[in-house]
This record gives C-alpha cells, sequence and structure tokens, in this order.
C-alpha cells in the first residue's frame, strides 16, 4: 500500500482535519505526584499521584474527551500510568504501556533506603540544585543513570510511537524529562531542561516519514481554575 506523502506545509498546519500520512502525539506529564519531604530515594522514584495529581488527571482527561484519539501510551510509572487511565476511559481504549518511557532516575546509584536529607545537609544539596539550574544538563545530578542511553530509549520510543501510528492522535503520557529530552532533539539543544514542564501540561508534536514539527508546548490551561500555586517539592 502506498502511504500518502505529507506536505511540510500541512504537517505544520494547526487547522488539518485529517491524520493520514503523519502521526499527531500529545505529549502529556503526568499528575502531580506524592512526595513528602526526604521521602527516601526508592519510594520517590515510583510515587503514585497525590490528591492534586489525581485532579489533574481528571482535568486533561475531561479536556481531551472530544478529541479524536487513536491510542493511549504511556511510561510505566504508576504517576504517568494512572494519568493516562483518565484520558483513556473517555475514549474506550486501553493504555499501552512502553517501557523505555519510563523517567530518567536522577538518582539511580545513590542508596535507594535514604532520603536526600540523610545523604546531604540542607546547604549541600542546595548547592547540588544550583549546579542543576546553572547548566541545565542531567549529568550535574552526581548519582544520575546514564544520560545518553536515557536519550537513546526516549528518542527511539517516541519515534517508534509515531511510525507505528500513522494516520492517528496519540496521547503519551510520560514526564518531564522524557519531554525534554524530546524537545531537545527536535530543537537540537545542548541543554537536557528546556522547559519547567507542569503536570498534565500538553506538548504537540507531528510526524512524517523522517520530518517533525512542534506545534504547541506546555500548554497546562485546563489546571487553571483549580490550581493556583505550585509547591517546591512536588515540581
Amino acid at each position: 500500500m502506498t502511504r500518502k506523502h505529507v506536505r511540510t506545509i500541512d504537517l505544520e498546519n494547526p487547522f488539518v482535519d485529517s491524520f493520514e500520512g503523519m502521526c499527531e502525539v500529545l505529549l502529556i506529564r503526568h499528575g502531580e505526584q506524592k512526595f513528602h519531604e526526604n521521602i527516601t530515594l526508592g519510594q520517590a522514584l515510583d510515587a503514585p499521584l497525590s490528591e492534586l495529581g489525581e485532579r489533574q488527571a481528571r482535568a486533561v482527561g475531561e479536556r481531551l474527551a472530544g478529541a479524536r484519539l487513536g491510542a493511549v501510551v504511556s511510561s510505566p510509572m504508576v504517576r504517568a500510568y494512572e494519568t493516562g487511565k483518565e484520558i483513556a476511559k473517555h475514549h474506550g481504549l486501553e493504555v499501552q504501556v512502553i517501557q523505555d518511557l519510563k523517567e530518567i532516575d536522577l538518582w539511580q546509584r545513590a542508596p535507594q533506603d535514604k532520603g536526600l536529607l540523610d545523604i546531604y545537609s540542607k546547604e549541600e544539596l542546595a548547592a547540588v540544585y544550583r549546579d542543576v539550574t546553572r547548566t541545565r544538563k542531567h549529568s550535574s545530578w552526581p548519582y544520575c543513570e546514564d544520560v545518553d542511553a536515557f536519550k537513546a530509549r526516549v528518542i527511539g520510543a517516541i519515534d517508534r510511537v509515531i511510525a507505528e501510528n500513522q494516520g492517528r492522535r496519540v496521547a503519551l503520557t510520560c514526564h518531564g524529562g522524557v519531554i525534554n529530552t524530546y524537545l531537545g532533539h527536535l530543537l537540537g539543544s545542548v541543554f537536557d531542561n528546556l522547559v519547567s514542564v507542569h503536570h498534565t501540561s500538553i506538548t504537540v508534536v507531528r510526524g512524517a516519514d523522517t520530518r517533525r514539527s512542534l506545534l504547541t508546548i506546555n500548554d497546562y490551561s485546563h489546571v487553571m481554575s483549580f490550581q493556583h500555586s505550585r509547591g517546591d517539592i512536588n515540581a
């Protein structure tokens, strides 16, 4: 079967009425996770949604209830999967889990039974955060997993979703690090953290053959009616 050739001008057009020959991916960060001060690293890695996070997930699900979705895919981490379920239920879809969409583990090589304040003083930890903010690179985290391997698996996973879902719009629930990695790939950035991606925000990418078009970034308008602040721990 011959695949329709999509003009770049159509790939970039927000008003197209058909996704034939292309895939539109909605990159959606999970809802807020349930953290508390000095939570152990093992608990924090796959923390569930907080009460606010559950509300954010419902809100993004309701926002997309009228959208024409062909699939919902998710990271295996519980906060992303639960967010994906809130979207999928409006469309009669099952959430498809993709292991390679798992978030980067910034503390992979640190003791998992300890909290950060068991490893660092508050002053030392603040210095780590300042260095990460200054460099905007994952490598500034002293116990981080292999950054290049993380980027390769994320870019490969999203590109496979695009290749396997031509003609469809796909909701992909994942993580801030995952979204920033793909943004960095598309924009040719040397930085790992380009945008402070808000919980359940929507970033829209379209793909056809090897071409990619970035339509919107970090749209969180659906939470504005009930969320008026953000916690430091849960950001």
